[in-house]
């Protein structure tokens, strides 16, 4: 199998990350060489650019969708995805950057038996079933303006709902933490950018280790151009040095989320997507899945179902981030210890570099 690994993405809706409309967001990557491709090919009339979102506006591009996403080629070794329920990403967020800030300074590992995912899982389920929705939806949307913001004004807002979400609910231990953050923003802020709670890049990198896996081999990828990508290019070269130079690899985090480090990116290119049919494959999947969800219901309704009925949800190498009802460490297989935090391994790491950098 050829190293290449092409990417794209659909659902991305930039700093409106709570997008009424698309609620879901998607990565999709996959490994076609160029024989495959050009079998691809022959599905579509060539010429112009192969998009989804052009294609589904007619019967005959529906089709079209319909024999791609359920070809021969669609298959585990060729196709891998990331599906993310963007408001449940949100409560990630805030278990990650303000909850675990917390727990931290109190000498308390949340990321061990899967704990941050449960806390993830509570302010969601507990926000749309239980606890007033409306405070809810204010809740989330303030948080992400205050990621995005980092004003005092956004601050204050942010934990005035906090503060009143709090009182209203009986499930005082899920909130609390929260609350008590405050004392710890002004460090928390110190290490976010507005791109912290974009998903992008994360799966990406999942995604990577992934590929690197399963082809143990080192990765050459094509990316369609993405902002979230080219925002963090000073750790993607630092860690194509590193891949280059061999070093000692380690295995950071827990169970089942153990990740590679440095990621196994032997180059990185971002490209315009009519030039790459590669990046196109990635687009139709990635677009087909979005839309599948966020179009269960009014036109679309038949075709979504189609897509839902199609091939590609079969694949069983598809990872999410989605709510689950059951967040013990038995059913989300994170009943073992073993392992680097990976936040202590990457913060160190990066302090050794900048170190090296300035001898």
């Amino acid at each position: 199998m050829a190293n290449t690994i092409y990417f794209d993405e659909s659902g991305n809706t930039g700093q409106d990350m709570l997008n009424e409309d698309q609620k879901v967001f998607v990565l999709a990557s996959v490994n076609f060489n160029l024989e495959q491709q050009n079998t691809l090919t022959s599905i579509f009339d060539l010429g112009h650019e192969i998009h989804f979102k052009n294609l589904k506006n007619s019967n005959a591009g529906r089709r079209k969708i319909l024999e791609f996403i359920n070809h021969p080629l669609i298959v585990e070794q060729r196709v891998c995805a990331y599906v993310v329920d963007k408001e449940f990403n949100v409560a990630g967020q805030i278990t990650n950057h303000l909850i675990e800030t917390v727990m931290y300074n109190n000498g308390y590992d949340l990321y061990k038996n899967g704990r941050n995912i449960a806390y993830a899982n509570w302010i969601y389920t507990f926000g749309n079933h239980i606890w007033d929705k409306v405070l809810y939806k204010k809740f989330i949307n303030e948080f992400v303006s205050m990621i995005r913001l980092k004003s005092e004004e956004s601050i204050n807002i942010f934990y005035i709902t906090a503060q009143e979400l709090l009182e209203k609910v009986k499930e005082k231990n899920v909130l609390q933490p929260i609350v008590d953050s405050r004392k710890h923003i002004k460090e928390i802020m110190t290490s976010i950018d507005k791109y912290s709670i974009d998903v992008t890049f994360s799966t990406f990198l999942v995604l990577c280790d992934v590929w690197y896996k399963s082809l143990k081999m080192k990765l050459d990828v094509r990316f369609d151009e993405s902002k979230q990508i080219r925002h963090y290019d000073d750790y993607l070269n630092h860690s194509i040095v590193l891949a280059a130079e061999n070093p000692k690899l380690k295995e950071i985090g827990y169970d089942i989320r153990k990740m590679t480090y440095p990621p196994q990116i032997n180059s990185l290119e971002l490209i315009d997507s009519k030039n790459d049919f590669g990046v196109q494959c990635a687009d139709l999947i990635a677009s087909a899945i979005a839309f599948m969800y966020n179009n269960e219901n009014g036109r679309y309704a038949p075709f979504s179902k189609l897509i839902q009925q199609s091939k590609l949800l079969d694949l069983s190498n598809f990872h999410t981030i989605w709510p689950t009802s059951d967040v013990s460490p038995e059913a989300l297989g994170m009943t073992s210890n073993d392992g680097i935090n990976p936040l202590d391994f990457l913060v160190d790491n990066m302090r050794d570099a900048i170190n090296k950098q300035e001898e």
